[in-house]
């Protein structure tokens, strides 16, 4: 799980929307996930995902896909920039290939969790997950550029979160009805299935160039990816579709990643190649891609529309509908974020969020490790107070509100992870 160089954009080459919707999307996710505690009931129907055999799509739904989409946002920014340091193809497709293994594996661990067998790993679930992610941390902390033994230091450090990773792989055991078992892939997890939209949709960008049109053919595929699978079409890939559901996986998710880098793209977000090699002419581009945007927000929604008789709308199954109404939400919302952060410059709401946009994935570790520090230390009274109805909806709000604290602190303490 080694990492590239993390490179920092100027200041003057960030979007602040795209900080601020990275942010709330986090928030959202730890706010979904604590309202979906198994001790918690009376939850409004609204607030958790709809079930798999109901065609219908609730507000919880919508996190996943936004999650999705400012991935792919970042991807044309990111790419961009590496491209415009003169970074080579190979070396830029070796950060791709590098990132996705490491959220590939961060899933694999995480999605096995529930299955954990404590006596035959010799470890509690608790303290499995806190060891866990104090080897994440260790192996992808941004540490201070040094050299000498400092930059020795920090590669030791590093090393010693791979071998515990490593370790800790090699204990694991879990238990099924089937009987015991190792680690599996099963679903991926959430950032597993991350890794999987990153992985298509950056390679489909180099693919195309970043052109419009080349990113529109490549949304179309995918859909039809989606449709296709569903319809038998890839019965011929079966040993793959065994470990890589091809159309909910690839063609549903990765779509969602490809609409958040389309938008980019009409925004000019994508610094250099985009907008045209300066600054100003990004910000030229921005300002004519909102009615460009605000059309293919359109046309996704009626995509999603003229779908629905297929397979209905359904996030558990990633139907083709429901990737396409939250592609065209998702573009709503970043357009009236860029409309009020980046035109109006209405930031000061924003100011407290600023750690979760710019350290996501400490932030989302965080309820993980609390949940399971809590267990360690035998405190189970998160799990015996405000459990029920609107007491618990404001109980996950303050719950997401501390984590952004503690992401500040964390990320004051200088734990700042980059894949």
């Amino acid at each position: 799980m080694t990492t590239p160089p993390a490179i920092s954009p100027p200041a003057g080459d960030r979007v602040p929307s795209v900080d601020v919707f990275r942010a709330l999307t986090i928030l959202g996710m730890i706010f979904v996930n604590e309202l979906g505690q198994g001790f918690l009931r009376d939850v409004p129907a609204w607030l958790r995902h709809a079930p798999a055999d109901v065609s219908a799509m609730t507000v919880a739904d919508l996190v996943f896909p936004a999650f999705l989409f400012i991935v792919g946002l970042a991807i044309p920014l990111a790419l961009d920039r590496r491209r415009a340091q003169g970074w080579p193809r190979h070396r830029v497709l070796r950060h791709i290939v590098g990132r996705t293994f490491g959220l590939l594996v961060l899933g694999v661990f995480t999605v096995n969790l529930h299955a954990l067998d404590p006596a035959a790993t010799g470890l509690s679930r608790p303290v499995f997950e806190l060891l866990l992610y104090a080897g994440v941390i260790l192996v992808l902390n941004r540490y201070p550029d040094a050299q000498g033994w400092r930059r020795v230091l920090w590669l030791a450090v590093r090393g010693l979160g791979i071998v515990l990773l490593v370790l800790l792989a090699r204990q694991y055991r879990g238990t099924t009805p089937d009987g015991p078992v190792w680690l599996r892939t099963q679903w991926w997890g959430v950032l597993g299935l991350i890794g999987w939209a990153y992985l298509v949709s950056s390679l489909a960008y180099l693919a195309t160039r970043g052109t419009p049109a080349g990113l529109m053919g490549v949304l179309g595929l995918l859909v039809l990816l989606n449709i296709g699978d569903r319809c038998g079409a890839l019965a011929a890939f079966q040993p793959v579709r065994e470990y890589i559901f091809l159309g909910g996986h690839i063609g549903g998710h990765a779509s969602l990643t490809v609409a958040g880098m389309l938008v980019a793209v009409l925004m000019g977000l994508g610094g250099a190649r985009a907008g045209g090699g300066s600054a100003a002419a990004g910000a030229a581009a921005r300002g004519g891609g909102v009615a460009s945007v605000f059309l293919l927000g359109l046309g996704l929604a009626a995509a999603g529309w003229l779908l629905d008789p297929l397979h209905g709308i359904s996030k558990v199954e990633a139907t083709p509908t429901w990737c396409l109404y939250s592609a065209a939400l998702c573009t709503g919302l970043f357009l009236l974020l860029y409309l009020l952060v980046d035109r109006r410059r209405w930031r000061a709401w924003a100011r407290p969020l600023q750690p979760v946009g710019a350290n996501p994935l400490l932030a989302y570790i965080l309820p993980d490790i609390v949940y399971a520090g809590l267990a360690v230390a035998g405190v189970r009274w998160l799990e015996e107070h405000f459990i029920a109805g609107g007491v618990a909806v404001a109980r996950a709000a303050v719950f997401a509100a501390l984590m952004v604290a503690l992401t500040a602190v964390g990320t004051r303490m200088r734990i700042r992870l980059a894949l």
